[in-house]
């Protein structure tokens, strides 16, 4: 009987062969558990792990340190753990700030030696403010267990190391974010990932993915992070995860904002201080760490590292659009999950570490950012923004430490399938882990809202924009975009179906009814209002189907091509550079070439016969009030 290995799981053909093909019978009965070829040496020990869990009662840890990681608790364990501490420790609070698409309640936990529990008493106290968000992705669950062992460190064992962060710093620890799919536990739900045995799910139960959802905010959970961070406008947050992908040696790997997408002061404080005491720090205590990336084969046959590059959907962009730092925390999901909670919890002692050792640092290069950015409002001398980019294709050398594999030849597929081994494959290589700029925009004034678009509004509120309500009506020049080739991507993504153009900045007479909303860039969320706002940005509410009834084609012009070929003759007479755009489309589109409909209609979108505000971007951008 042939038997197949994969990572070390014998698979019985014949026996899976026969459970498949029986009627009505589920096909698989029991999870397949993958595991890594390598774990590092010092996990066998774990020294921290395990020095924060000796010693403490029972009802006190969590069920991973319960089970040696091969068990994770229900949310239920969480609350319960949460609610003890807060019993115990006069310098805990449970605070409630949402509810799910299901109806369970959002907790998170607030830490304060001062027993300052609000966003206004917290600020009187001048210290730094850490967030600790874990289970956005509910079945990538260590980052639960290890946060709420932190805080029994800081206020219920109290260890010094952790105790001592309390002077510097307050803690927001939400333990599980994405709580009805950590709640929609199986055996199944992570068929990449060597345990824990039952998890929860990627998706919330609308199977909306949260960490795509911080700028559309879509789901309730969404909405209710959004109070709360905008709320307490942390200094420094985490965003716990678990990565596939390859095996390698690796035990951890991370990721967090620090070229043209993160502001200026706060990125030299990245890079000057951050990126190089965690390596190092982490080194030290026996990981082997690397950036969040993964290898591409080069057309020579060569094995390059290439970083990947966020838009503000995801928590790190997004909080770097607010000039703060989020370390994208990725374990990985072949590690042992004892290993992946050692990695997870070092990783974030060290990172509290480099914070709380000089909390002004941080606090001051945050503070300048925002200044910084809110005062070049309206410089058309000022430099512009970075809206985009893409992976650099410089480059500088990397020793990369893979596994070695060896194909074998697959029933299932017929083709040969890589099996990794546990032998170490390190290797000289190159790293692209710079980001070219691709979109980038100046800072106008600020941007109108016509009050008709409110729903672009009440998003920007969401984001605890700053806006004032116009007193009158207006009617006059302004500055906007027009789009043309608009296209829709070919699959629904999060709920909706994202949106590409091509811009063209256009000064047309428009007018504007009495109440509606004009955003001054001169404040804290200025380069977060441009990745909403700004139509080149990636993530901009356009984008996402917010007013998207402006692409829509109002109505046939005319009866037929007798009517409407006049038209187009006539406008492309009097814009010659129309049809040399025109001309360039048939070559390089053979499909827009071969349908007549789609030739007329390109022309009739850039006549006047269409309603004035179709394909007209509704947001105006402000570099003079004159209101």
């Amino acid at each position: 009987m042939r038997r197949v290995c994969w990572h070390g799981v014998g698979l019985n053909i014949a026996a899976i062969g026969a459970a498949i093909f029986i009627p009505g019978a589920i096909a698989q009965q029991s999870a397949l558990q993958p595991h890594s070829m390598y774990e590092p040496p010092a996990a066998k020990a774990a020294a921290s792990l395990a020095a924060s869990s000796a010693n403490v009662p029972a009802d006190l840890l969590t069920s991973g340190e319960k089970t040696d990681w091969q068990q994770t608790g229900v949310y239920a364990e969480a609350v319960d753990l949460m609610r003890k501490f807060e019993r115990i420790s006069p310098l805990a609070k449970m605070v409630r700030f949402g509810t799910t698409a299901e109806g369970r309640t959002l907790y998170a936990l607030i830490l304060s030696s001062d027993r300052t529990f609000t966003p206004a008493e917290a600020a009187r106290t001048d210290k730094a403010v850490i967030l600790i968000q874990s289970g956005i992705h509910s079945g990538e669950i260590e980052g639960k267990d290890t946060a709420l062992m932190l805080a029994r460190d800081m206020v219920i064992t109290k260890r010094p190391h952790q105790a001592a962060w309390l002077r510097q710093a307050i803690f927001i620890i939400i333990p599980v974010f994405n709580v009805d799919g950590h709640e929609s536990r199986s055996a199944f739900n992570r068929p990449n990932q060597n345990g824990p045995a039952i998890t929860g799910t990627r998706p919330q139960a609308q199977l909306l993915n949260l960490n795509r959802d911080y700028v559309k905010a879509a789901t309730p959970e969404m909405q209710a992070w959004l109070k709360l961070y905008h709320a307490w406008m942390p200094d420094f947050m985490f965003d716990n995860h678990v990565t596939d992908g390859a095996d390698y040696q690796y035990d951890v790997t991370w990721d967090m904002a620090h070229h043209g997408d993160m502001g200026e002061s706060t990125r030299d404080w990245v890079n000057d201080r951050f990126i190089p005491e965690l390596n190092k720090r982490m080194e030290a205590g026996g990981h082997l760490v690397s950036p969040y990336g993964a290898l591409r084969t080069m057309p020579d046959g060569s094995r390059q590292f290439f970083v990947e590059v966020f838009s503000p959907r995801y928590s790190h962009l997004y909080t770097a659009a607010l000039n703060r730092p989020c370390l994208l925390v990725e374990t990985h999901s072949l590690k042992d999950p004892r290993t992946r909670a050692w990695s997870n919890y070092d990783i974030m002692v060290h990172s509290i570490d480099i914070v709380t050792e000089a909390p002004q640092a941080l606090r001051k290069a945050v503070r300048a950012a925002d200044a910084k950015y809110a005062a070049m409002a309206g410089d058309r001398n000022a430099p512009p923004i970075y809206l985009a980019g893409k992976t650099s294709e410089s480059s500088h050398p990397l020793l990369y430490h893979s596994l070695k594999s060896a194909p074998f030849q697959s029933e299932i597929t017929g083709t040969m399938v890589p099996h990794y081994t546990a032998e170490k494959d390190d290797f000289e290589t190159l790293i692209h882990d710079g980001v070219d700029t691709t979109a980038e925009a100046q800072e106008p004034l600020g941007f109108l809202i016509p009050v008709q678009w409110k729903e672009l509004a009440d998003e920007l509120a969401l984001h605890g924009v700053r806006m004032e309500r116009t007193a009158k009506p207006l009617d006059q020049q302004f500055d906007t975009w027009r789009f043309t080739d608009v296209k829709y991507a070919p699959a629904a993504s999060e709920g909706g179906m994202m949106t590409d153009y091509t811009l063209h900045p256009v000064r047309e007479r428009i007018a504007v009814p009495a109440g509606s909303y004009w955003v001054p860039m001169h404040q804290q969320r200025a380069r977060l209002i441009m990745a909403l706002l700004h139509p080149a940005a990636p993530d901009a509410l356009i984008r996402w189907g917010f007013a998207a009834s402006i692409f829509q084609s109002l109505g046939r012009v005319g009866a037929g091509p007798y009517l409407t070929v006049p038209i187009a003759n006539k406008v492309a007479e009097e814009h010659p550079d129309l049809m040399q755009e025109f001309q360039a489309k048939l070559k390089a589109d053979p499909a827009f070439a071969a349908d007549p409909q789609a030739r007329l209609d390109w022309w009739i979108s850039r006549s006047n016969y269409q309603p004035g505000a179709v394909n007209r971007y509704p947001v105006l951008e402000v570099w003079e009030k004159n209101w």
